[in-house]
């Protein structure tokens, strides 16, 4: 009875979901600033704890400043290098970033004077190697940094200027695509690759791979909030993946993942609130992601701002390299060209009971893992203990605010 069961559950998850609907977006946008008039091929860009500052970075050595507050003021920046930046990560303390790229491309920007200088020793240690991804953890005191060919490497810089970089054991050889540290004392870290899978780094540096996320081209991750042990990541063919954390045990950590049928590819995430998250799309656009909705707790998918309602075509032909929120409503992004965009309501704010009235995008499958989630499917007990918990942590959390 029980195989019978896991092959109908099989079965299921093969039937192809068709039941997407057309929603009107819930924000307008609009071009506020353009960095230069070319083409400035942006790949990255990260916000400051605080919010009020955000680096961009691209190709031959571009980096730029921009006030995460008024975007309208920014900082022109000299990294003294030609190759191209991948990614850039802010310092707990908000007061430096690395930035890694091309060619084994190590620098650190510095706040207080807007330098960037090359950091001590990562010649010598990464020198003709495409570094793709760099997370601090959540204490500051490393940096994990993933390339191509499976490369991940933790870095740390003491008070002397001496630094350090250990790769690590029990990495595979898919390029290492994107990296996040959950933001809590004793954190972990998780990174995402083209068709290994998922990893999470524990406190002692080992790497542990997640079971059932293998055989997927994952595009970006992110940890988005401090008080929930979960992490989010979006893939290939439409797919996000909610990623429970066990902090006690990373080894147990799993993923659940969902299809999101809305006709463009995910690219990218970054917080709206406390309780969603927003999710970028090619062609230019977002989806919201409640991030506590769903019988299974595991988030649901609405309307926030769809690439047919983009008025302005210069800003709907272009791609998306990342944003960020002022509040729940409002909050900005910028285009791989180099468009500075605001996005806002159509009227003064965006109440819950309108968002709470829209339906969802559409229809879910929620798979936690492979392995892991037949079991989970087929077993009555462990729903109801996972959803208790969940209930409970919830009510928790409610109580104390």
């Amino acid at each position: 009875m029980r195989r019978l069961s896991l092959i109908l559950i099989v079965s299921l998850l093969l039937i192809p979901i068709t039941l997407a609907q057309e929603e009107e977006s819930v924000v307008l946008v609009s071009q506020i600033s353009l960095i230069e008039q070319t083409d400035l091929g942006l790949e990255a860009l990260s916000v400051s704890p605080n919010g009020e500052d955000v680096l961009v970075v691209g190709t031959l050595g571009f980096a730029h400043y921009i006030s995460g507050t008024d975007p309208i003021v920014d900082v022109e920046l000299n990294t003294n290098d030609d190759d191209t930046l991948f990614d850039v990560d802010w310092h707990p303390q908000g007061l430096t970033a690395l930035i890694v790229g091309d060619n084994g491309t190590m620098v650190r920007y510095t706040r207080d004077d807007h330098s960037i200088s090359h950091v001590p020793g990562s010649i010598a240690h990464l020198m003709g190697l495409k570094l793709n991804a760099v997370s601090w953890d959540s204490s500051g005191n490393w940096a994990y940094i993933g390339g191509d060919n499976g490369l991940i490497v933790r870095f740390r810089e003491d008070g002397n200027g001496n630094t350090e970089f250990v790769h690590l054991n029990g990495s595979r050889g898919s390029n290492i695509v994107d990296l996040s540290c959950h933001h809590q004392m004793h954190s972990i870290c998780v990174i995402v690759t083209e068709s290994d899978g998922i990893a999470v780094i524990d406190q002692q540096h080992e790497i542990h791979w997640v079971v059932g996320s293998e055989g997927t081209m994952w595009r970006a991750v992110e940890c988005p909030h401090d008080e929930r042990a979960r992490c989010f990541a979006v893939a290939q063919q439409q797919s996000l993946g909610v990623i429970e954390l066990n902090i006690e045990q990373p080894s147990l950590s799993f993923v659940a993942s969902k299809y999101i049928n809305i006709g463009a590819e995910f690219t990218g995430i970054h917080a709206r609130d406390s309780g969603h998250v927003l999710l970028q799309t090619a062609p230019f656009g977002w989806v919201d992601w409640d991030i506590m909705g769903g019988d299974d707790d595991l988030g649901l998918a609405y309307p926030w701002l769809n690439n047919v309602d983009i008025k302005d075509p210069s800003i709907g032909g272009d791609s998306l390299v990342g944003g960020w929120s002022v509040n729940s409503d409002t909050g900005y992004g910028i285009t791989s060209f180099g468009r500075v965009i605001y996005y806002y309501p159509p009227a003064n704010s965006i109440s819950d009971n309108l968002v709470s009235s829209l339906a969802p995008l559409l229809v879910i499958i929620a798979v936690p893992g492979v392995v892991i989630g037949l079991i989970y499917m087929s077993s009555s007990k462990l729903q109801k203990k996972y959803l208790g918990w969940s209930k409970a942590r919830r009510a928790a959390k409610r109580a104390k605010k």
